[in-house]
């Protein structure tokens, strides 16, 4: 796993916490059985959310994050 300060683990837990939540409303649908066009906004949601964490973690590679605090 990468090396990453506190600085970017809050910048980047932005994006994985949307993921998730997006993930479990669309299993919830599935499993409520309650599958609307909501579940595949959720499902295009995630699929945005993940390409945007990719392109974001390679452009803040070069981003100058400063010293990480204690």
């Amino acid at each position: 796993m990468q090396n990453l300060t506190k600085k970017q683990l809050k910048f980047f837990g932005f994006y994985y916490f949307w993921m998730i939540f997006l993930v479990s409303c669309t299993a919830l649908d599935f499993y409520m059985d309650t599958v609307s066009g909501f579940t595949f906004g959720y499902l295009g949601a995630f699929i945005y959310f993940a390409v945007r964490l990719h392109d974001v973690k390679k452009e803040a590679l070069t981003w100058d994050w400063g010293e990480d605090e204690e």
